[in-house]
C-alpha cells in the first residue's frame, strides 16, 4: 500500500506568529539534491542535525532536507537545558543535559551556554518562603535546584549544522518533502525538487509533519512565550532568582522561564489550539489573547513584577506523546523510516539525545 502524501504545518509568518529573541540564521548555500544516499534526515533542527552528524561521522552518506533552515521549533524555544522531560525523569534521558553540555565544550560551540542550574518549583504553600514565594493559581515555592543551564538555541543549531557539514553530511535547504514511501528494503523520498532513494530515513520534524494515516504524537498545541523588559538587580533578588538562572514548575499550569543576559525574563507558557487544517493560517488575534493571559500571570507572580512591560510575544508548534516522553516511532508503512520527537516542551537536551538514539538505531539496523 502506498501511503498518502504527508501533512505539513505551514511555515510560520513572524507577522502572525511573533518573533523569538534569537537572531535569524543565514540560510545554507544551495546544493543539488543527490539521487541517492545511505540515510536521509527530514528536518534540520536539533534532532535532525544531531542524528545527521552522528551518522555521517560513522561514514554513512547522509542527506538532510529542510523547508526553511532555522525557522522551526528549535529557534522558537526558550533555550533552557534540562535533563528531565515535562513528565519528569526518564531513564532514556538520564543525564542528557550533561551529554549536551559535554558536546558543546568538546566541539567548541559558541552558543552562550550558562550553567547556573534550574529551580524546580511546585505549588505547595507548606514549603519554606526563603528562596521563592510566587503566586500563580496557588503558592509557588522552591522544591529543589537541579542540574541545567541556558543557551542561545539558534547558535546551538548553527554549531550542529557546522558539525554535520564537517562530517560530510549534505544539507539541502528549501526542499519540501511531500511523501516517503517504501522501495524494496529502503525508501523513496518525494520532494518538490525531485525524488531520491535511501537505505533508511529519520523524520526529525516533531510537530511540523505527520501522515494522514499515521500520527506518532497524541497531541499538538501551539505554545506561547514572551520576553519582558529588563528588571533591576533588586527585583531579581526579590524574586529569588540569579543572573542566567532558569526555572520551571513540576505541576500545571506549566510555568517556565529564564533570566536573559540583559536581565529581562523569558517566560512561558500559554497554549492555543493547533490548526484544524494542516495549511490553515494562524490568526494573530489568538496569539494576542494568549499573550494577554500570560503577561497577567507574570505580573501576578510577585509584587516586583506588577508593572513589568512585555517586550515581545511569539508562538510555535509543540507535539507530545501519549506517555509524555520523547520517543522513536516506527513508520507502519515504511519499515526503514523512524519518526523522532514528542518533546512536549523543555526539549533542548532531549532533542539532541534523541537524534543520537535515532542515528544509532539506524546504524545498528534495528529498524
Amino acid at each position: 500500500m502506498t501511503p498518502l502524501p504527508l501533512e505539513r504545518f505551514p511555515l510560520l509568518d513572524p507577522a502572525e506568529a511573533g518573533s523569538p529573541p534569537w537572531d535569524l540564521l543565514a540560510p545554507p548555500p544551495p546544493v543539488p539534491l543527490p539521487s541517492s544516499c545511505d540515510i536521509v534526515v527530514v528536518g534540520a533542527g536539533l534532532t535532525g542535525l544531531s542524528a545527521a552528524a552522528r551518522c555521517a561521522a560513522d561514514g554513512a552518506r547522509v542527506v538532510v532536507v529542510d523547508r526553511a533552515f532555522g525557522t522551526g521549533a528549535t529557534a522558537r524555544s526558550g533555550g533552557v537545558v534540562l535533563g528531565e522531560t515535562v513528565e519528569g525523569p526518564h531513564p532514556e534521558f538520564d543525564g542528557c543535559e550533561r551529554t549536551l553540555r559535554t558536546w558543546i565544550h568538546q566541539s567548541g560551540a559558541d552558543c552562550d551556554l550558562r550553567w547556573r542550574g534550574c529551580l524546580e518549583l511546585v505549588r505547595d504553600a507548606r514549603l519554606t518562603t526563603a528562596a521563592v514565594d510566587w503566586c500563580d493559581e496557588g503558592t509557588i515555592r522552591l522544591a529543589r535546584r537541579v542540574s541545567g543551564g541556558v543557551l542561545n538555541p539558534a547558535r546551538l543549531l548553527a554549531a550542529l549544522y557546522q558539525a554535520a557539514s564537517i562530517a560530510r553530511a549534505t544539507i539541502a535547504n528549501g526542499v519540501t518533502v511531500t511523501n516517503v514511501m517504501r522501495e524494496g528494503d529502503g525508501i523513496q523520498i518525494v520532494t518538490d525538487k525531485g525524488s531520491m532513494t535511501a537505505r533508511a530515513g529519520i523524520m526529525g520534524v516533531d510537530a511540523l509533519c505527520w501522515r494522514h494515516e499515521f500520527d506518532p504524537w497524541r497531541e499538538r498545541v501551539m505554545t506561547v512565550s514572551l520576553q519582558t523588559g529588563p528588571i533591576s538587580h533588586e527585583q531579581l533578588t526579590a524574586l529569588g532568582l540569579q543572573p542566567d538562572e532558569a526555572f520551571y514548575t513540576v505541576d500545571t499550569p506549566l510555568l517556565w522561564g529564564r533570566v536573559m543576559p540583559d536581565q529581562s525574563l523569558l517566560i512561558g507558557r500559554e497554549t492555543r489550539p493547533f490548526p484544524a487544517q494542516p495549511q490553515a493560517r494562524m490568526p494573530h488575534a489568538g496569539l494576542v489573547e494568549a499573550g494577554a493571559r500570560l503577561i497577567e500571570r507574570v505580573r501576578g507572580l510577585h509584587p516586583a513584577l506588577a508593572s513589568i512591560e512585555r517586550r515581545r510575544l511569539w508562538t510555535g508548534p509543540l507535539a507530545r506523546t501519549a506517555e509524555g516522553y520523547p520517543t522513536l516511532a516506527a513508520d507502519p508503512f515504511v519499515p526503514a523510516l523512524v519518526w523522532a520527537g514528542g518533546y512536549g516542551g523543555q526539549g533542548i537536551a532531549q532533542a539532541f539525545t534523541l537524534g543520537w538514539k535515532a542515528a544509532e538505531r539506524i546504524l545498528n539496523s534495528e529498524l
